[in-house]
């Protein structure tokens, strides 16, 4: 439901055809009040029962009430309002005198409804006449020329000049260079021009921001270029290892000049290059220059016996008695037997490496190692006995064997005797261990041998049986009386606490300040009073109405305040006049008597008479008073407000503040702004803002500074 002027306003809109910007801005007006109302009105319509009112509504709007019904009625197609004797319009008709009709773009429904009126929909040109096109509104209707077309009184026409020729489109931009502010340009229209954002902006053509354009994907660089964002553009710039001017990047080839400084061999890649060195030789950390590699370090080695470095690569070598096989690794061994028997005079031995000669019985070899010769004494190799050499009377050499070894079946050489192979077992009591010449009495497991006699063995605890236990076995004991525990231990049961030691069974000897059973009783020196209980070595627990070493000093809860003393539990005796149960009440008590009219509101505390200020009412009012709102201080002095200064507050002051403008305006060279304050009662301050940077121009935040320009005017 609305009023019948906005539809009257609706009329006359739909009355002409849509044309220039202050028309359309009137149309938007109009809409805008005809929401508004409908909504104010729909608001007033929603009171309590709006059911019934709309039941009401749909009852009057049929035919009169019977004429033996009682109460008044309403004039023509009007309705009552439920417990109201007020008539008003059903739907969204209008009052015609008693009647209800529809107001101006709607046609009557039925009788208490209205339906709009498509303008549109007319045969023929239409409202809005020829060259336009048409769109229907609520209660109205709204025109706009076709393409070519101009809006004029009369309608849609062509741009026709007054002497009948074909007018020519203004170009404002260049009329008017500056009509679009701040980074948006102007593009010219047919009859009109529009603003846009330039270049590397972005926005609705009234606003606009800096488009990141290595962002957005906007840009051209090149896939192996870097893009960096400025303030109304961008620039490429390729990466290292190419070339090119951002947008085209291509590698450069680091290899054709000076083979790239690398020492053996150069690999261009994209983007760059890599140093490779040729076999026998590795990078170094430089990664342009290459140093020989050691093989003969290598673990496992690459030759069998010897392996000799060189430049680049290695050579193996054989100890004496091999030659180098033909895969230049292994050493094979050379036979010097198959050479003239090895120089022997009758058996050659072949060994790895080398060979020996040896001589039948009863020959021995010579010095050389090479001849044989008859055996006449012990001078010569011992006359070939392994130990000792000995000449019987009949002058034949004899040969023994040490103590623990037997002569073997050559008569010459010994054999070890096995004396733990007998019966006696060596005489060991467990084990015996035979080596050459001899053997060892050893012990199982569990066991060790005894120092007095190294052939015996007896039982190893560990740890080791405590309080004279023995030990009988392996890691068992037999205890004494009292030590039952593990290697014959004390047992205490409860264990001995807090430090205790078990000395004997359930015997524990307890540290300071413990004592009792299993040492679990505490001991205070001093008793705990007032029911508290000793919990620690000289350590007592008191209740929660007294505290102290032995609880003896009394608690109150809260405590006392404005150093009061607690002489009882929850009793406090105040001091310097407060009062109250924990001497919370301040007194009223200035003991230096308040000045000036002064009137003692607490303790030491004077609310002072006006014109008066201090604790005590003693402060003078500054002379002369403090102005612009100052507030006067001790000795004489004003503390001055934000923006003023001087000894009473009486000048004023302009900020420096830093400011973020667009670029369009942090571009210019010189320019003024202002902004008027007020310069007390008789006239006003002018602050003049003045650049004071000169940065980049693509730099939006820039310092300003305030100059004071007030009048010369005498302060009365």
């Amino acid at each position: 439901m609305t009023l019948p002027w906005i539809f009257l306003l609706l009329g006359l809109s739909g009355a002409h055809p849509q044309g220039s910007a202050e028309e359309n801005e009137v149309q938007r007006d109009i809409e805008l009040i005809e929401s508004q109302e409908i909504e104010n009105t729909i608001g007033n319509l929603s009171d309590p029962t709006p059911s019934h009112m709309l039941s009401t509504f749909a009852a009057s709007s049929t035919t009169d009430p019977p004429a033996t019904s009682a109460g008044p009625r309403c004039p023509g197609n009007q309705v009552m309002l439920v417990n109201s004797t007020d008539c008003i319009c059903p739907s969204i008709m209008v009052k015609d005198g008693d009647a209800c009709i529809c107001p101006v773009g709607f046609r009557s429904e039925g009788a208490a409804d209205c339906e709009d009126v498509d303008e549109c929909a007319e045969d023929g040109p239409g409202p809005c006449g020829p060259h336009a096109s048409c769109t229907n509104t609520p209660g109205s209707y709204s025109c706009a020329c076709l393409r070519g077309f101009l809006m004029s009184a009369g309608g849609c026409q062509g741009p026709v000049c007054p002497d009948y020729t074909v007018c020519q489109d203004v170009d404002e931009c260049l009329e008017s260079p500056a009509v679009c502010e701040g980074q948006s340009v102007c593009e010219n229209t047919l009859g009109s021009y529009k603003c846009v954002c330039g270049p590397g902006y972005q926005g609705n053509g009234t606003h606009c921001e800096d488009e990141n354009e290595c962002v957005s994907g906007a840009h051209r660089c090149d896939a192996n270029a870097r893009c960096s964002n400025v303030v109304g553009s961008y620039f490429c710039q390729c990466h290292q290892g190419f070339t090119g001017d951002g947008h085209a990047c291509f590698d450069i080839d680091e290899c054709a000049v000076n083979n790239g400084d690398c020492q053996h061999n150069c690999t261009n890649e994209p983007g760059g290059y890599r140093c490779q060195c040729t076999s026998g030789f590795q990078l170094d950390r430089d990664e342009h220059n290459c140093t020989d590699v050691d093989e003969c370090s290598a673990p496992g080695g690459t030759c069998e016996h010897i392996c000799i470095n060189t430049l680049g690569s290695f050579r193996c070598s054989c100890r004496p008695g091999f030659q180098l096989h033909v895969d230049g690794h292994t050493c094979v061994d050379v036979d010097e037997c198959k050479l003239r028997n090895g120089g022997c005079s009758h058996t050659c031995a072949n060994s790895p490496g080398g060979h020996a000669c040896r001589c039948p019985p009863p020959l021995l070899l010579n010095a050389d190692n090479l001849t044989c010769t008859n055996i006449t004494s012990c001078g010569l190799r011992n006359a070939g006995c392994e130990h000792t050499c000995a000449v019987g009377a009949e002058g034949r050499v004899q040969c023994g064997c040490r103590t623990g070894w037997r002569l073997g079946s050559d008569l010459r050489s010994c054999v070890d005797v096995n004396e733990c192979g007998d019966f006696a077992n060596g005489g060991c009591e467990q084990l015996c261990v035979n080596h050459p010449g001899g053997f060892n009495c050893s012990c199982r497991n569990g066991y060790r041998l005894r120092t007095d006699d190294l052939t015996k063995c007896q039982p190893v605890c560990d740890p080791p049986c405590q309080n004279h236990g023995v030990c009988v076995a392996p890691n068992s004991c037999d205890c004494p009386p009292g030590y039952p525990g593990v290697r014959c231990s004390a047992m205490c049961s409860p264990p001995c606490a807090h430090g205790g030691t078990c000395m004997r069974w359930n015997q524990c000897l307890c540290p300071p300040g413990w004592t009792g059973a299993g040492c679990r009783t505490a001991v205070c020196e001093l008793p705990c009073a007032n029911g508290g209980r000793c919990v620690g070595p000289d350590t007592c627990q008191c209740p929660s109405d007294y505290a102290g070493l032995q609880c003896l000093q009394p608690l109150c809860t809260p405590a006392c305040q404005h150093g009061g003393r607690c002489v009882d539990v929850n009793k406090c005796t105040c001091a310097g006049g407060w009062q109250g149960a924990r001497c919370q009440i301040e007194p009223v008590q200035c003991h230096t008597p308040c000045q000036n009219g002064g009137v003692c509101v607490g303790l030491n505390r004077c609310r002072c008479s006006t014109g008066f200020t201090g604790n005590l009412s003693v402060t003078t009012p500054c002379v002369p008073p403090c102005q612009h709102g100052a507030t006067c201080g001790p000795r004489n002095t004003c503390s001055c407000p934000e923006g003023t200064a001087g000894h009473r507050c009486e000048k004023l002051t302009c900020p420096v503040v830093t400011t973020v403008v667009g670029m369009a305006r942090a571009v210019r060279k010189a320019f003024r702004e202002s902004y008027v304050d007020r310069c007390g009662p008789l006239g006003s301050q002018l602050c003049t803002k003045y650049r004071i940077n000169q940065a980049r121009v693509y730099l939006q935040a820039y310092r300003v500074g305030y100059r004071v320009q007030c009048p010369d005017r005498k302060v009365r």
